[in-house]
């Protein structure tokens, strides 16, 4: 890949990445909200499982704008949302409103994480598909792992209001140079035709790949959101053990990632997604035995979320290049349903471990083996038909 191409790239990841630093940043916060505006533990939990529902529907209708009306159009749109939503968050002065603002700041911050992926399955072939994708999920990672780390500092200075206003200024600046890496284009061919998701249900090969993808990337949210309570709860440590936590996990990762591209080049990108896929399932289920156990170390949990964001290194820019391998006239939608399906599953998991987290590391862990499981099953279930796709192709060609 060039580095004309890189330098296309970067902005773009970097402006996905500042959208979701709208939540590393805040959530240090998170377990001080209801001594700070009120309410209760869940509905703080729910601020975090809100803003991920809301990104998780944003996808289909990013996904459909982005191809009926251009990347740029769209990001402009959302971005303005966005800033909007964020100081409507900074001033909330209730947890209902901060919940509110929570819903609006995920939908505006969804844009970046449709559009971004798209064109660089667009602009480049696997192979540099899979090393731009490598960059995007660094940089997605470098910026919001200095979130809980910066979040912990801001907090011996003010309150949770200033990661919103932070967040907002970065985007202020950040939006112009983002824009102008976003080419203009045409709407894209078919783009006038239905919702055109039905397309991407039927492609086995596609839903393999994004289903597989997404029920890992959950794994990750659930466990990052629920974290800070774990540290909190479980461990019975301070907010910087969550900061170091997830600091080593992200540079476990940005490891990781940076040799995707060589890698796949030299094993292939079903073999390093298998491989991946593993290391993820041995990892989670290390933490449901430090879970049962009882066995409340710090530097164990580290161990299990650095082999656990490792292994998603290997693995996730080689998915998504698969999940995105689709018609250009759907590559917005692909994109779209696949964040779509991965913040979903991201939600549900954050909220339905909200109620139990007085218990722990269990529910999380459980849910993060679940869907980690749930993610090589389909992944492997994809192949078998893959294989058979692909004999019954050449039988055809045979009998010809």
């Amino acid at each position: 890949m060039s580095s004309t191409s890189l330098r296309a790239v970067i902005p773009l990841s970097i402006l996905t990445a500042v959208g979701l630093l709208a939540t590393d940043l805040y959530l240090p916060s998170v377990s001080s909200l209801p001594s700070e505006i009120g309410g209760t533990v869940p509905q703080a939990q729910a601020t975090l499982a809100v803003f991920l529902a809301s990104l998780a529907l944003s996808q289909l209708l990013w996904g459909v704008a982005a191809d009926r009306f251009g990347g740029k159009a769209v990001l402009k749109v959302a971005i303005g949302l966005q800033i909007l939503a964020g100081m409507a968050c900074a001033v909330a002065p209730s947890m209902g409103v901060l919940i509110v603002g929570r819903a609006f700041q995920g939908l505006g911050v969804g844009a970046a994480t449709v559009v971004v992926p798209s064109l660089i399955r667009q602009r480049f072939s696997d192979r540099d598909t899979v090393r731009a994708m490598s960059w995007l999920g660094i940089a997605e990672s470098l910026i919001p792992a200095v979130g809980p780390i910066a979040g912990t500092a801001l907090l011996s200075v003010t309150d949770w209001r200033a990661s919103f206003w932070i967040v907002t200024g970065i985007t202020l600046v950040l939006t112009p140079f983002a824009l102008r890496s976003v080419p203009e284009h045409q709407r894209a061919k078919g783009g006038k035709n239905s919702f055109g998701y039905t397309v991407l249900l039927r492609d086995a090969a596609y839903i393999g790949y994004a289903l597989g993808h997404a029920l890992c990337f959950a794994a990750l949210l659930t466990f990052v959101a629920s974290a800070p309570q774990v540290v909190q709860i479980w461990l019975r440590a301070e907010p910087q053990t969550f900061a170091i936590l997830q600091a080593l996990g992200v540079s476990a990762f940005v490891v990781s990632a940076s040799q995707s591209g060589r890698l796949t080049a030299s094993y292939g990108i079903d073999r390093l997604i298998g491989a991946g896929v593993v290391l993820q399932v041995v990892a989670t289920a290390a933490m449901l035995a430090l879970a049962l156990l009882e066995a409340r170390s710090a530097t164990a949990l580290v161990a299990t979320w650095v082999l656990f964001c490792g292994a998603l290194g290997l693995r996730g820019p080689a998915t998504m290049a698969r999940a995105l391998d689709v018609a250009p006239e759907y590559v917005g939608r692909a994109s779209g349903l696949l964040m779509f399906l991965a913040l979903g599953l991201a939600a549900a998991g954050t909220q339905a471990v909200a109620p139990f987290l007085v218990g722990g590391l269990l529910p999380v862990a459980v849910i993060s083996l679940g869907y980690t499981l749930g993610s090589a099953v389909i992944i492997l279930m994809g192949w078998q038909f893959r294989v058979k796709t692909k004999e019954h192709r050449v039988l055809c060609s045979v009998e010809e």
